[in-house]
């Protein structure tokens, strides 16, 4: 295989990518702020973490969710987008899910006993975490921007041919 072909093959799937997951943030985001039953599980993991103002926090991250989630998608402000959703994905990770992951480990013969955790069993568990892979992808279109397909390239384009006309 040529090295060109294979750059734009890496380009092709590194953009089917960020489309992916900027339609999933779009999504969520929108389920969150008009689907009754997301609506519901938002607000009760808003308000299970303590956070004054339940209802607000939830349409807020719920919005933001889905308008970087849109922007992302279409590759406009791509670096930015990716930064913002990182925010949320941190604040998801620490408040929430890091909480999820066990203590100890519980065999399924109950005559064995339970084992406290051990650093690299823990790891496991992290990276089994979904936000801890959107992060790492979010983080790499923060660093790569758009690549070739979306808005932020039009503008790009644009931007060049103003300056050479």
């Amino acid at each position: 295989m040529e090295k060109n072909t294979f750059i734009k093959a890496g380009d092709l799937f590194y953009v089917s990518c960020r489309i992916c997951i900027g339609l999933f943030f779009f999504i969520t985001g929108f389920n969150k702020l008009f689907h009754p039953v997301f609506q519901g599980y938002m607000l009760k993991t808003i308000s299970s973490l303590g956070f004054s103002n339940p209802q607000f926090m939830a349409d807020f991250v719920a919005c933001n969710e889905a308008f970087w989630g849109l922007l992302l998608l279409l590759g406009l402000l791509t670096r930015f987008s990716s930064l913002s959703l990182i925010v949320i994905m941190l604040v998801a990770l620490i408040t929430k899910d890091l909480h999820s992951i066990p203590t100890e480990l519980v065999p399924i013969d109950p005559a064995v006993g339970t084992r406290p955790m051990d650093g690299f069993t823990w790891l496991t568990y992290f990276f089994f975490l979904p936000q801890v892979l959107f992060i790492m992808l979010l983080g790499l279109f923060s660093l790569y921007g758009y690549k070739n397909f979306g808005i932020d390239g039009l503008i790009k384009k644009r931007k060049i041919n103003s300056i050479h006309s």
